[in-house]
């Protein structure tokens, strides 16, 4: 439950509309932020953390005017126990037809703000390492709400508080990415993450990346599936 986990950035709500504003005007994503089930908390990998240079190119190079300007995270509120099985992994040579929405609820929604030119590989297009950019950031996040690290002594970091990583040591070992559509840019890009398993320090992720279909913007479409396997390392690493 999401309610025995120590207070943190990945479960204090996030209530500045500064930060919901730029997302109001979109239809989808203004109903996931009246969504009951969940509500908008911080993105860490997008506060800069000069002092270490951790998350440099998200919240950095990657939060420009061009490239991606607006970036919103929504964490569900009650978290279900993890299936401790190992889930099977999808074939690399199954045929890529494109899917539907999951119609399981994700941990989390991470909402993407996509300029153009600074995020385009084709015209108007988004290029495929800037989607697998986010939905890695997504998963992370997903994760860290199963994995919250131990709570630290503040008074140690004063000076350098932007070292209190909820996230712990959390690697992406292996990502699997199936490009169905291309994803339009300008545009708003939503990423579904679900932990849909763990066993001890080892965790597997799906995401879905959706967007407006342009011909019915009514409807969302699926235009990336990906599977990950993630690894929580010790201290010793």
């Amino acid at each position: 439950m999401a309610d025995s986990i120590p207070p943190s950035i990945m479960n204090a709500p996030l209530t500045e509309e500064s930060s919901l504003h730029p997302f109001r005007s979109h239809p989808h994503a203004n109903r996931l932020l009246n969504h009951p089930e969940y509500y908008p908390i911080r993105t860490w990998s997008r506060l800069p953390k000069p002092s270490t240079g951790e998350d440099g190119y998200f919240a950095g190079t990657l939060a420009t005017s061009f490239t991606i300007p607006h970036c919103l995270t929504l964490r569900r509120r009650w978290l279900p126990p993890l299936s401790a099985a190992h889930p099977s992994w999808p074939s690399p040579t199954a045929d890529p037809v494109s899917s539907e929405p999951s119609t399981f609820p994700p941990d989390i929604f991470m909402l993407l703000d996509l300029a153009t030119p600074g995020v385009s590989g084709h015209p108007s297009t988004a290029h495929g390492g800037i989607v697998a950019t986010c939905i890695d950031e997504a998963m992370s996040l997903a994760v860290t709400l199963y994995s919250p690290p131990p709570e630290l002594d503040a008074s140690e970091y004063k000076g350098r508080e932007e070292e209190l990583t909820p996230r712990g040591k959390l690697y992406t070992s292996q990502l699997d990415i199936r490009y169905k559509r291309p994803v339009t840019v300008p545009g708003l890009l939503i990423i579904r993450a679900k932990v849909v398993g763990r066993v001890g320090r080892k965790f597997w992720v799906r995401a879905q990346v959706v967007q407006a279909d342009e011909e019915n913007p009514d409807q969302l479409i699926v235009t990336t599936d990906a599977m990950a396997f993630w690894l929580q390392t010790t201290s010793s690493l």
